[in-house]
């Protein structure tokens, strides 16, 4: 979303602002004016609806694509130079360095 307000989007109440405003330098303003310019904004109507979900969702998205893209490409790298040995659970290691302090608080075994 870009930082206009949904208000400035719109097109002819937009340019009844921007008449009003340039009415008030040209010319002594009179004392009902305020109710002129809004009697002429009521008549305009209510603002279309609001882009909705979708283009919020989608506007998240492509910010957050060149995080992802580095975070892939990070990861990528690290795959291609970490050097995997099928003989080798790297899993069972994980538990086994886990389960150690365990045996020895309970049995105080020491090895």
């Amino acid at each position: 979303m870009s930082g206009k307000s949904r208000m400035l989007e719109n097109e002819v109440f937009r340019k009844a602002l921007q008449g009003a405003y340039s009415a008030r330098e040209k010319r002594k303003l009179e004392g009902d004016w305020q109710t002129k310019i809004m009697g002429r904004i009521r008549r305009i109507g209510p603002l279309r609806p609001g882009p909705g979900f979708w283009f919020a969702f989608e506007h998240l998205v492509w910010r957050l694509a060149p995080a992802t893209c580095l975070l892939v490409l990070v990861l990528a790298a690290f795959i291609a130079n970490t050097d995997f040995d099928l003989a080798y659970d790297y899993l069972d290691a994980v538990r086994s360095e886990m389960e150690k302090p365990a045996l020895v608080e309970l049995f105080g075994l020491e090895g």
